[in-house]
């Protein structure tokens, strides 16, 4: 007969999304939005009348959840019921023995990893699921090694929970959470791995192994680019797996660059930006822009009060200055006099620490503005 999983995994429930420098407000209701997602996730697995779900790890942040959101959990499982619901805890909602995976009360669907060690739910004939836990968040360990399905479990097809890392053939480090490499997956008796911990949706067969990666139902971070949601994996028996993804997201992150260049004050960027965002549509997406090219002399990158103009065209708007000063930094910095030295020290620098290039112009515009003995404009 058929069978069919609904897999997923890195919800991230109650995430404080701070990487991504949300205000308070608009974090807020990002972290509800992932509630909603939960309840599209369980409407959909009884729309599709699913046989299971699979949430290989990251449900929740462990130091950031709270009762409420434990209770939803709770809740919104025992609404899938009879559906069974499989987890494989992972770094960020590790399952020792103070976390909710031990000490909290769940439905009687819920089935939960709660050990290193690989273990079997049995599942309609002829399949059984094989899952681990992560036990604690720095969990580096392949939860395959020295692993062989038990000789008893040959007459049944045997799928993989877990959340990992697919490392190369050739993976030598401990860096990775749970590293594992596709000949692990092989190695081990599987021919299809459910997995979480990437984010982005990833799915690698080769080697006789089906990897599927379902990545996050919701982006989480302006690096996470490309489509959310959960996958379908369609089992028949004799047959090869079916997969069907389903985007569900409704957090939309992008990342954009808007050229400074030929603007010789703030009212020209404004109106620039206030384009860009009419042509784009950006009113229900959170927003990076950087702002990039040469800036002239009298150009001042205000960026707060330049947000504060603009911000109504975006869900949410937040400015990075990655300009360089339309002037001939490399022929100041030659000067024999202390703003030499001080344009010679910036620019060293920023050649040993690039990531921090937008900290240090700023500096060098705060420092130019010194040296021309203007009114220092803070940011």
């Amino acid at each position: 007969m058929p069978f069919t999983i609904l897999h997923f995994s890195d919800l991230h429930l109650d995430a404080a999304f701070a990487a991504s420098r949300l205000p308070a407000e608009i974090a807020r209701r990002c972290r509800e939005q992932l509630r909603s997602t939960l309840r599209a996730i369980v409407d959909l697995a009884k729309q599709r009348h699913v046989n299971a779900v699979t949430i290989a790890g990251d449900l929740f942040e462990r130091e950031k959840l709270n009762p409420d959101t434990a209770a939803f959990l709770a809740q919104e499982f025992e609404r899938l019921a009879p559906i069974p619901v499989f987890i494989a805890p992972g770094n960020h909602d590790a399952a020792d023995a103070a976390s909710l995976y031990q000490r909290g009360r769940w439905p009687e669907n819920v089935r939960i990893a709660v050990s290193h060690a690989l273990s079997e739910w049995r599942l309609p004939p002829p399949y059984s699921l094989w899952s681990a836990a992560h036990l604690s968040p720095s969990d580096r360990h392949n939860f395959l090694s020295g692993f062989v399905l038990p000789a008893a479990s040959g007459r049944r097809v045997p799928i993989l929970l877990l959340h990992a890392s697919l490392a190369p053939a050739n993976f030598e480090g401990s860096r990775s959470h749970a590293p594992l490499t596709l000949a692990d997956i092989r190695e081990g008796g599987f021919a299809l791995a459910l997995l979480g911990h990437y984010h982005t949706r990833k799915v690698v067969q080769e080697e006789g192994v089906l990897a599927v990666y379902s990545g996050s139902p919701e982006p989480l971070h302006f690096q996470e680019k490309g489509e959310h949601g959960v996958t379908l994996v369609h089992l028949e028996p004799e047959q090869k797996p079916v997969l069907e993804f389903i985007a569900l997201a409704k957090l939309h992150f992008a990342t954009l660059e808007l050229s400074v260049a030929g603007c010789s004050h703030r009212d020209q960027l404004i109106e620039r930006i206030l384009a860009l965002a009419g042509e784009g549509h950006y009113r229900d997406k959170l927003v990076r822009l950087r702002l990039t090219g040469e800036a002239e002399p009298t150009l001042r990158l205000e960026l707060e009060a330049i947000t504060r103009r603009v911000e109504k065209g975006f869900g949410f708007l937040y400015l990075e200055n990655d300009t360089r000063p339309a002037i001939d930094l490399t022929a100041l910095a030659s000067e024999p006099t202390v703003r030499g030295a001080f344009i010679r020290d910036l620019l060293a620098a920023m050649d040993q620490e690039p990531e921090q290039r937008a900290l240090y112009l700023e500096a060098l515009d705060y420092g130019m503005q010194a040296f021309e003995h203007e009114d220092i404009t803070l940011r």
